[in-house]
């Protein structure tokens, strides 16, 4: 419903909220997890009195979900992620929702951060975090250190932020819930809802066959396996680099190709990280490739490619489609789409909508669970508690199969 004053907020055009808001309207029609979800917060308020921060992509299913928690009573205030961020969605969020909404498709990292800093500027009583951007915040700047002491708990949307939470900051101040660390979420939303956005944002970016196409991936986790998966699946010749070697040698029992990065680059005519780690590409990867390589991340941040070596080395850049920039080095060119942001929210709208109501009815259980049981849960990061788990897998039989 239409609000008449609007909160404070950092969006491109409100003028294009009937768009956004036709777009959270499609899909919540093929979201009947998150429906039911709605229905039942609206009536019992676990969020009453409650502000959420959120950190997360601000696209449509994200929108369903912020229904979902401003209905159960929850102030909200959120920003995206650079890139990904559908202006129109933002738009109708902020006049749909009264959401405090700082994002803008063409944001940069800086901006990005600046908008996390917004976030946590309401004083929000729990985060729902995305690659632990807004952890990084209240561990490393004094300005919000006291939400290590105030924060009711957290969620972790990624693998990338479960890393950072555990490797860099040795997060112990409160709960953190990590959505990717479910069974849920690796199996069904990063095996097959990864595996097919990510096909669908590269094909979407080039235009480009993929049958025939020599194809490097690298990172065989569950997101990468399943885009592994996927180009095997149009015909693309598919070979995989991995440094653990249990998982290198899941790759090669699968039946694809494995080699080290050095080895496969050469050869390669598209090649994919998915790692969730800094500098996967340098300088001396760039300078391995042969002419006309397409390059596309998938992996959580930008920084898995380091564009600043690949522009050290080039002599011009030239964008040449809405998602495809054109290094031209001294004796070749490379592709790079989408400015080396996740390819399947930049280029494409991300995981199908089916897949995305599982993953965010598994948010909204354990941001529940955080409001109104947080005493059950350890100050450190852990697993989303496994009831929860299956209470969102017989949903999901029973709207998916069972219906």
């Amino acid at each position: 419903m239409k609000q008449n004053t609007y909160p404070e907020h950092d969006v491109a055009d409100l003028s294009l909220a009937p768009l956004g808001r036709r777009r959270v309207d499609w899909a919540r029609n093929h979201m009947p997890i998150m429906r039911s979800i709605i229905e039942r917060f609206e009536k019992e308020q676990p969020f009453a009195g409650l502000t959420i921060g959120i950190c997360l992509h601000v696209e449509a299913k994200t929108g369903v979900w912020l229904e979902a928690l401003t209905k159960g009573g929850a102030k909200v205030v959120i920003t995206g992620s650079p890139g990904s961020t559908q202006d129109e969605t933002a738009a109708a969020l902020v006049e749909d929702y009264g959401v405090s909404v700082y994002s803008r498709r063409d944001e940069s990292f800086d901006d990005h951060i600046n908008y996390c800093r917004k976030v946590l500027s309401h004083q929000p009583d729990i985060i729902a975090d995305n690659g632990a951007d807004l952890h990084e915040l209240i561990f490393t700047e004094s300005e919000f250190s006291h939400f290590q002491s105030s924060l009711l708990g957290a969620t972790e949307e990624t693998t990338t932020g479960a890393n950072r939470l555990r490797e860099d900051f040795h997060a112990d101040k409160f709960s953190t819930l990590i959505i990717n660390d479910t069974q849920a979420k690796r199996i069904i939303e990063n095996r097959f809802g990864v595996g097919s956005s990510v096909v669908d944002g590269i094909m979407r970016a080039t235009n480009v066959m993929l049958h025939g196409k020599k194809v490097v991936v690298i990172g065989y986790g569950y997101c990468g396996s399943g885009t592994a998966q996927r180009l095997r699946g149009m015909g693309a010749h598919v070979t995989v680099v991995e440094s653990n070697p249990l998982t290198l040698l899941e790759a090669h029992m699968e039946g694809f190709y494995t080699a080290k990065l050095e080895d496969a680059l050469p050869d390669a005519d598209m090649v994919v990280t998915i790692t969730g780690r800094d500098n996967v590409l340098r300088k001396e990867h760039f300078e391995l490739m042969r002419d006309n390589t397409i390059i596309a991340n998938a992996g959580h941040f930008q920084r898995e490619i380091n564009l600043p070596d690949l522009a050290a080395i080039s002599q011009s850049q030239d964008k040449i489609r809405p998602h495809v920039t054109a290094y031209q080095l001294e004796d070749k060119q490379l592709f790079v789409l989408s400015d080396a942001n996740l390819v399947n929210l930049s280029a494409g709208d991300g995981n199908p909508i089916e897949i995305m109501d599982l993953g965010l009815a598994l948010q909204s259980l354990s941001l529940e669970r955080i409001a109104l049981n947080r005493e059950s849960l350890q100050n450190i990061p852990q697993p989303v508690p496994f009831d929860i788990e299956m209470q969102v897998a017989e949903l999901a039989v029973k709207h998916w199969i069972n219906h």
